[in-house]
């Protein structure tokens, strides 16, 4: 599927609400560890604070017919240090194992390291999401360590992998 990658701006918060979050899939919010329903008022505080945070670039994944499938961002942008994090959601499961993720994070980190020029992309994953897993290392992530049972959802207590990419890999690769 193609998509394409564009910043989340004040005027997307309606479709944003809509497609993501005002009849959430269950799934998106467990891969994601989110335990919290949002309503739209914070959906509309949320993305006001966002589009204004100069330590975030939060992207929109889009079809080519520009429908929202999800979102990609880079956060706690640390330009001394030249590093961010990273997260990625689908909002629906029926776009999952499309290779929407893979090109989404491809495409986020051409920004990350050949627009701001960073050095390092970190991220958190679950031990629960082994397909997330396995697509960040396709992607070029590589892992570093395992903070364990730092994530308690559904009764249960899980591992967060850490994992990073550095320019140099994703040039390489």
């Amino acid at each position: 599927m193609d998509i394409n990658l564009r910043i989340l701006k004040i005027e997307d918060t309606n479709e944003y609400w809509e497609v993501g979050f005002k009849n959430p899939d269950k799934d998106m919010f467990y891969y994601t560890g989110t335990t919290h329903y949002p309503t739209k008022e914070e959906i509309t505080t949320f993305i006001e604070k966002s589009t204004s945070d100069d330590e975030r670039r939060h992207f929109l994944i889009c079809s080519k017919e520009n429908n929202i499938l999800g979102e990609v961002v880079l956060m706690d942008i640390d330009d001394e240090y030249r590093s961010c994090g990273f997260r990625i959601a689908i909002f629906n499961k029926e776009n999952f194992n499309k290779g929407i993720g893979y090109k989404a994070t491809k495409e986020a980190l051409k920004v990350a390291f050949n627009e701001m020029n960073l050095h390092r992309v970190e991220l958190e994953v679950f031990d629960y999401n082994p397909r997330a897993k396995a697509m960040y290392e396709k992607a070029g992530f590589k892992e570093e360590g395992v903070k364990r049972d730092a994530l308690y959802i559904n009764d249960e207590f899980h591992n967060v992998y850490i994992m990073s990419i550095l320019k140099k890999e994703f040039m390489e690769g």
